[in-house]
């Protein structure tokens, strides 16, 4: 039986993280290692792992006294791992029982790089979904990704080659599809049509929320959309700008789309709407101001900021205190 190594990395995830290390530690499979990374958590995350750790020696701990960023927190963890496989688990999500025993039965089968599953979306929004494939095999660079990127297991050894998250997404996004496309690319990869994981959609996570202050804000907006130009490149040519470290060729793809502000008044204009959605109307205002800013005469923003003062009417109409007042 193949060592697994699980790495969690943890940013002020207390409220989540009990149901998380739960799900990891009562595995049907045992012979797994569990690597923890606290990323500079203000909260009592902490005591929170410390006391796991007491209770499970399966467990290690890494602690980073600053933030680090996700990508450099994940790769010191993988790089920390002993396991002939690496499966990640998010500290605000939780996995089925059974994830670890198939996903590492179909490394163990099949030669691929990584083994890729099905998830279930929770939100407060809308009601647990899911998008079956109907298709359990091998995947290609080509397919449509409708796989969880949290849902990864792959093979230790291909870190001989690539080695870990790439620096270029630091702070950004989509740091994981650029990851699971490279190996997929290089060692090929496979895929099971079962939720074996749960996803929790909160609104400030990594890929929901954007702090405008960052100075890497913009270009965490348009990350996801510069991995989808990578990965055509790398589908037509067989290379993309990022694996032939050509700095030039990504100055440019980059330049190309900040220059296009109706491209990221939309970009900001949509991160707005996910905020109005989930009710944080402080957010999704400052956002849209700067979508207007950017490009006064895109019409769509005025749409959106009549969708957010209708909703915000909405909800203080069917707040607790105005409901007081009309009884």
């Amino acid at each position: 039986m193949k060592l697994v190594s699980i790495v969690v990395p943890n940013y002020d995830c207390e409220e989540f993280l009990h149901k998380c290390l739960d799900s990891v530690i009562n595995q049907t499979y045992k012979n797994t290692e569990i690597i923890i990374c606290d990323n500079g958590s203000s909260d009592s995350s902490v005591a929170i792992i410390n006391e796991y750790a007491a209770r499970d020696s399966r467990i290690k701990v890494l602690i980073n006294e600053q933030n680090q960023g996700l990508i450099n927190c994940y790769n010191r963890m993988f790089f920390e791992a002993t396991g002939d496989y690496i499966m990640i688990q998010d500290a605000d999500d939780w996995c089925d029982p059974e994830r670890v025993a198939k996903q590492a039965a179909i490394l163990d089968e099949h030669p691929v790089g990584l083994c890729l599953t099905d998830a279930y979306y929770h939100s407060p929004l809308f009601p647990t979904s899911r998008e079956p494939r109907n298709y359990n095999g091998p995947i290609y660079i080509t397919d449509e990704e409708t796989w969880a990127p949290a849902t990864i297991m792959f093979r230790r050894e291909i870190l001989r080659e690539i080695p870990g998250f790439h620096q270029y997404f630091d702070r950004l996004t989509s740091y994981d599809r650029y990851f699971i496309m490279d190996i997929i690319d290089r060692f090929g990869g496979y895929y099971i049509d079962e939720c074996l994981y749960h996803v929790w959609a909160r609104p400030n996570s990594d890929h929901r929320s954007i702090d405008l202050e960052d100075k890497r804000a913009i270009k965490k907006l348009i990350s996801e959309d510069i991995f989808y130009k990578l990965k055509e490149q790398r589908i037509a040519t067989g290379t993309d700008f990022l694996k032939d470290n050509d700095q030039k060729g990504m100055e440019a793809l980059e330049r190309t789309m900040l220059r296009d502000r109706s491209f990221i008044a939309d970009k900001l204009r949509l991160m707005s709407c996910i905020q109005i959605d989930y009710g944080n109307f402080r957010a999704a205002k400052q956002l849209l101001i700067n979508a207007i800013k950017i490009a006064p005469l895109f019409t769509t923003n005025y749409r959106t900021a009549f969708y957010y003062f209708k909703a915000k009417r909405m909800k203080e109409a069917n707040s607790p205190t105005n409901k007081l007042a009309k009884a």
